[in-house]
């Protein structure tokens, strides 16, 4: 980095081998062969050392840990054995943590952009002149534009305070929001099985998924479609899936890859990415054929008995036929042979026709969902599935056996996987249908449950003004909210607030429907996480202000940004977290430079916004108007601390007075006993409500919906869910194609198979993507011990491919597809499908201070080859971009891109830095 004023910072060439030794007393045990060989240095032997119990954010997973801090520095990370859901252990990404924190790349001071833009000159400024500048480009272009100037934006991996950017735009008044996950990375499945189910998503990373850590769980089996526990939550999920395993539960696992489980399992199906909902649907043909649906829970809990009407796709309402009142579904009685209302819950002196078509008092005929369900699941046997999706149909028949063996003590848990397809919102769908058919919700050892977290705002503390109260004097205004880019057409979008990521590009590029004109960032590295980084790139360099906000120097700082503000590492923060029937805390155990939770950063700016005028943003700090529940915005960590307080205090504990300080003093703790937490799920649709009726799911009917209609209300209104409790948006135009009630297949749209219509001869292989196991999305990258572990992106690939290509393991390779051209290295294995090549998403944090920092997510990047663009279709409802199941093509490279780090040695520069206890940012600035 170019020194371009007395008071530049120069990060380039800076750190030398020997600056580094002090600082190794901060990595705790022996370094392994394949690390670099230092001395140990001796940590002061005079200081006193203090075990704090925190949770780990290095992941989604939140594993406790016991920070060992003396005089003021973190030295030493490890387990909580006291966690009751990692009891101890600790992986690689948590113990990172120390080499995270006192990281040399770590952004420390409020930083300004000296000449062009990714010219890697900067300056360093204070907090005061940082906000009060970006305050002024913002309030300037409100003045002139309104709210829509404006996007915000931030990642899922290592962030807690998700929903932080939104809840900016709702006191901004409206703009977009958008995070690469979210349509990629599972809202699909938040929302959509909810949806279905009217409990809980099946994520086992996200967190729903908490049977399986009780004392004495009873899953029988368990299926991992598109889930690997052991590589991306080794303390928590890939610890207790392996207990479990071992204690006899059966699983199935389906991944194109021969992951740690997927060894294990009982059946692998090492299906071709992209394909999986047609494996669903013959899963569904399946057990439907041979009589396997669970009866009692599908007729007594389900819409499947449903007439329904053949003009609209709806389930017919009793009133509508003249039968009894609009609360009353119709069913066909077998016992009178004729049509009837069905009040709710059930009525024992009907029984309902389960398949078949009727005719109704109006002339018409009508069959039930369930006969639908058939017919539209007809064409899908398991020879079919077995051609689409490359398997075996003797293993698809025996992988189904053992899912039904296990039921109704089982389920299916969905992974990232099929959220990364054009088929996301039908692969949930799917997901949903199988465990309603086979009875495998809210019984001991199912996977779906109705756990607090998720009765209850749950884990994110800080949320949007009026995500749960339509009323919300600071819920943004429903003209604005409809008026996200790319909401109308992708609708689902709506149940997280957000925007569609190529049509916030695309009017960027175009000023149509308007033109966004500043982006502040939360997050990582965009350009590594977001599908055709390229085109992400052209666009935004075409913005008139970047902000990023983030802890380390990345692609997104450098190439991209004009102020960049450092935000603080899970070490540094204060934040409260449930684990099963216990609330744990994340403590503070440092606070270094200038370093601020982001809470602070959007509270500030809110706060100069307020300044300049902007009512909205000084109605955020007035509690009679922001309200206890959501908060105002805080004028000092301290204020933020005490709300956390209030929050858990007050929806965990039943108490209104708690504040920091309260939580702080006793946390971790039970606010339940296992027992409780464990029960109150079970058969939790069946508790009287206040009239004495079943209180039943979540859903517009309290019954399970596999036969999803509300998709197409979805559709016509923008309502985000079943049950209709949050506010739909009244005046969205509808979509040209209605969402459909039930999954169906849709081929990739780059087919690998000859003779499909997306078949090119010159991109033969199929590309796909997954976790690992010492990184989490793109963080990581650039500490140590890590890069060691995994130096390189590698591309593994059958040997019968290999041979077809011509390479052997340990070349280096280039992977190209339509849209751009990258390199990975060879790890040619049986642990990959043929014609399938696994590579991880990479960038090269080394490459910064180079003379073309660009490379740093060039190099090796396979979002140069996904899909974000018009040329590929999105998925309907929640538009979907592809990430796996991309055609490429894979040729020999000459060598490795040149200046990558490839041996341990190479990684030394980034040794941790000794630094001072400084208090962060709240020490040097208030708002």
């Amino acid at each position: 980095m170019e020194t371009v004023a007395q008071t530049s910072i120069s990060r380039r060439g800076f750190v030398k081998l020997g600056m580094f030794a002090s600082a190794v007393a901060a990595m705790a045990g022996t370094a392994t062969s394949n690390l670099i060989e230092v001395e140990p240095a001796l940590a002061d032997e005079s200081g006193e050392t203090q075990k704090i119990r925190t949770i780990c954010r290095a992941c989604l997973n939140n594993c406790g840990m016991i920070a060992h801090v003396r005089d003021g520095r973190v030295v030493k990370l490890e387990g909580d054995p006291g966690d009751p859901m990692n009891k101890g252990a600790a992986c690689a990404k948590g113990l990172a943590g120390i080499q995270a924190l006192y990281n040399p790349n770590r952004i420390k001071y409020p930083m300004k952009r000296v000449g062009e833009r990714g010219s890697n000159q900067w300056e360093r400024i204070s907090w005061e002149q940082a906000i009060n500048e970006i305050a002024d480009v913002m309030w300037e272009y409100y003045q002139k534009e309104g709210p829509k100037c404006l996007v915000t934006s931030t990642g899922g991996g290592g962030n807690p305070q998700f929903f932080s950017p939104a809840r900016f735009l709702s006191v901004w008044g409206g703009g977009n929001f958008f995070e690469p996950g979210c349509a990629q990375c599972y809202l699909p499945r938040n929302h959509m099985e909810f949806c279905l189910n009217g409990t809980a998503d099946t994520s086992l990373a996200d967190g729903p998924v908490t049977e399986v850590y009780l004392p004495d769980c009873q899953t029988k089996t368990y299926v991992m479609w598109g889930v690997g526990p052991s590589t991306h939550g080794i303390g928590s999920t890939g610890r207790v899936v392996t207990e479990l395993r071992n204690n006899g539960m059966k699983t199935v696992v389906i991944d194109p890859r021969l992951t740690p489980d997927a060894a294990r399992a009982d059946v692998w199906l090492a299906i071709r990415p992209g394909t999986d909902v047609a494996l669903m649907l013959a899963w569904m043909r399946y057990i439907i054929d041979n009589d396997l649906w669970n009866k009692e829970f599908v007729t007594k809990w389900s819409n499947l008995p449903f007439l329904v009407n053949e003009e609209t796709r709806l389930t017919y309402r009793a009133d509508e036929l003249g039968l009894g009142s609009h609360d009353e579904y119709v069913i066909y009685d077998n016992k009178t042979k004729s049509v009837k209302a069905m009040p709710y819950p059930f009525d024992e002196s009907l029984d309902p026709a389960m398949f078949g078509s009727y005719e109704l008092p109006n002339g018409k005929t009508a069959r039930t969902a369930f006969q639908i369900m058939k017919e539209h699941v007809d064409e899908w046997t398991l020879e079919k599935a077995a051609e689409v999706c490359w398997l075996d149909a003797g293993e698809i028949e025996e992988a189904i056996k053992i899912y039904v063996e296990g039921c109704p003590n089982a389920g299916i848990s969905l992974g990232v996987a099929t959220d990364q397809a054009r088929n996301s919102a039908q692969a949930a769908q799917g997901d949903a249908v199988l465990d309603i058919l086979m009875g495998c919700i809210r019984v001991p050892g199912a996977i779906v449950q109705d756990r607090p977290c998720y009765v209850e705002p749950c884990n994110y503390v800080v949320q949007p003004f009026g995500l749960h109260h339509p009323d919300h004097p600071l819920k943004m205004p429903e003209a604005e909210a409809n008026a996200r880019l790319g909401y109308t057409e992708h609708k689902g979008l709506g149940h997280w607030l957000a925007s569609h990521i190529p049509t916030v590009l695309k009017a960027i590029e175009t000023g149509e429907p308007y033109r966004p004109r500043i982006w502040i960032e939360r997050s990582g590295n965009k350009l590594a996480m977001i599908g055709n980084a390229s085109r992400f790139y052209d666009a935004m360099m075409t913005t008139d202000l970047n902000v990023h906000m983030y802890m380390h120097w990345t692609t997104t700082s450098v190439c991209l940004a004009d102020y960049v503000l450092p935000t603080a590492e899970w070490l540094e923060t204060n934040y409260a977290q449930d684990r099963l029937n216990t609330y744990a805390i994340r403590r503070a155990c440092t606070q270094l430079y200038e370093a601020v939770d982001e809470c602070m950063h959007w509270s500030w700016l809110a706060a100069a916004l307020a300044e300049r005028g902007h009512q909205r943003a000084i109605d955020s700090f007035n509690p009679d108007i922001a309200g206890k529940f959501y908060g105002t915005y805080w004028k000092t960590y301290e204020e933020y601390m005490d709300y956390v307080g209030y929050f858990v205090g007050s929806f965990y504990y039943g108490t209104e007075d708690w504040d920091w300080a309260t939580f702080d003093a006793q946390a971790p703790s039970e606010y339940e006993t296992i027992e409780q937490y464990a029960q109150k799920s079970y058969d939790s649709h069946l508790e009287p409500d206040e009239n004495g009726l079943p209180v039943g799911f979540h859903t517009t009917s309290k019954r399970t919906e596999p036969y999803f209609d509300g998709n197409i209300l979805l559709g016509l209104t923008g309502a985000v869910d079943g049950s209709g409790s949050m506010d739909p948006a009244t005046d969205v135009f509808p979509a040209s194609d209605n969402y459909n009630p039930l999954p169906y297949y849709l081929e990739p749209f780059e087919s690998p198979v000859e003779g499909d219509p997306g078949y090119d001869a010159n991109y033969p292989y199929v590309l796909t993507q997954g976790r690992l196991p010492i990184f989490h999305h793109g963080t990581l990258r650039n500490t140590p011990w890590t890069r060691e572990l995994w130096p390189y992106p590698e591309a593994w690939i059958n040997p019968e491919t290999a041979r077809e290509i011509g390479i052997e393991d340990g070349d280096w390779l280039w992977l190209e597809s339509k849209r751009g051209k990258t390199q990975g290295r060879a790890r040619v294995t049986k642990s990959v499908a043929p014609k399938v090549i696994y590579q991880e998403r990479f960038w090269n944090p080394e490459l910064l201070d180079s003379d073309d920092p660009n490379r740093a997510w060039q190099a090796m990047n396979i979002n140069l080859l996904t899909q974000n663009n018009d040329e590929c279709p999105f998925n309907d409802v929640y538009g979907t971009y592809t990430l796996r199941g991309v055609c490429i093509n894979v040729t020999k490279a000459d060598g490795a891109p040149e200046g990558v780090w490839t041996e341990p040695k190479d990684f030394t520069p980034w040794l941790p830095e000794p630094s001072e206890n400084t208090g962060g940012g709240n020490a040097v600035y208030g708002a």
